[in-house]
Parts: structure tokens; sequence; C-alpha cells
């Protein structure tokens, strides 16, 4: 058996031959391109909404102020900031007191302008200074009350 030597001309040459058919095969495969379309739905804005919280210190008389608490309900998939809470109502005791419902006097000072941040599917809490008001009108009968005082929540995802 007899082997030939190859020169290493040949076997550079040999290789750049192989790299070049190899190349010519890759590109003899077809190419495909297209367009269309993908779709991604956008879910509805769920409804904040608030619950009952614990009260402070703080108490309401005539001619003064306290504190009001609010827990604010995420029930979306993304967090919220809470920007503006506004009163939005009759302000009423929790125990339906008819003679203290008909002549509260107690107002709520809208917040605003506010960066109060809800988590995702969760609740959290928070306290505005000073935002409930007891005017001198006052009846006697809402002493020792408690006021529920209904409120609109704005804010964006975020």
């Amino acid at each position: 058996m007899t082997f030939k030597k190859f020169s290493k001309r040949a076997i550079v040459t040999s290789l750049f031959l192989g790299v070049v058919l190899a190349s010519t095969v890759a590109l003899a495969s077809w190419l495909a391109t297209g367009t269309g379309k993908g779709y991604a739905k956008a879910t509805s804005a769920l409804p904040l909404t608030t619950s009952a919280a614990t009260l402070g210190s703080s108490s309401l008389y005539p001619g003064g102020s306290a504190d009001v608490y609010i827990t604010v309900n995420n029930p979306n998939p993304y967090p919220v900031t809470v920007t503006d809470v506004a009163g939005n109502g009759a302000i009423v005791t929790t125990d339906n007191n008819a003679t203290c419902d008909g002549a509260t006097g107690v107002t709520f000072t809208s917040q605003s302008g506010l960066t109060f941040a809800v988590a995702a599917n969760s609740s959290a809490s928070t306290t505005f200074a000073g935002a409930a008001h007891m005017s001198n009108a006052s009846d006697d009968a809402c002493q020792g009350e408690t006021f529920s005082i209904p409120v609109s929540i704005t804010g964006h995802s975020g």
C-alpha cells in the first residue's frame, strides 16, 4: 500500500474548496420573510375602594378638626398611586344616629396632589391630618359618634 504525499498547497486548496462548497450549500437554503400582527389584550382597571380603618387619638369637637383615616383597596394586578381623595356625599354617623345625621356640621377637606402608593392586589392606609372639621352648630347628639365620610378616589397606575 502506497500513500501519496500531499503538498501544503494541495491541502490548503482542498480546505478552501470545502469551505466554499459548504457556504454555497448554506446559501442555497430558502429564506422566508413575511409580515403579520401580534396581539395583546389590555386589562380593564378595577375600581379602588375603601374599608374601615382604625381611628386614632384625635377627636372632633365643635369648632375643631380631627384626622381622617383611610384604607384604600387596590384589586388591580398593578400598583396604583392615589393622587386625589375628595368628599363624595353626606357625612353620617356609623350607627345611623338620626338626630346627629341630620345636623352633623362635619365636613371633609379634599386632598389633592397626593403620591400615596398602593401595591398591586393589596391595601394601604394613610392619615389625612386635620381633614375633618366640625362646626359649632353640631348637635349635642353627635357627642361620641364616629363619622363615615364618603370619598371618591383618583389615581393612576404606577
